[in-house]
């Protein structure tokens, strides 16, 4: 699988509030590190956060620019905005994600902001 078919794919898993599709697009031992927090170890800890987030109503949705592949490791560029329950709307926040993969995995996640 390209890059892009997996990060399309992973977009559509969180556009769709699944954590259970997107975590199932990190390997079994990914980390992911979001700004200013701990990183998460593993799929299981990554699926176990984003079902948290999902699961407390807000609504997360990206808008992808820029992104640079070489080899198996890529960088994207994007906005990122969260919607509450009320409907308020938090960002659009300027992001940016180093990832490394393999095949059909992420093997890390790490955010960027500003």
């Amino acid at each position: 699988m390209s890059f892009y078919a997996l990060l399309q794919r992973l977009l559509e898993a969180w556009h769709a509030g699944d954590a259970d599709a997107a975590a199932a697009l990190f390997a079994p031992d990914a980390v992911y590190r979001e700004a200013g927090r701990e990183p998460l170890q593993g799929r299981t800890a990554i699926r176990d956060f984003m079902r948290a987030f999902f699961q407390s109503g807000k609504a997360a949705r990206m808008v992808v620019g820029d992104v640079l592949v070489d080899g198996d490791v890529a960088f994207v560029a994007f906005t990122f905005s969260v919607r509450g329950h009320a409907g308020a709307i938090a960002g659009p926040s300027e992001m940016g994600a180093l990832v490394r993969f393999s095949g059909a995995c992420v093997t890390e996640w790490r955010e960027y902001r500003g």
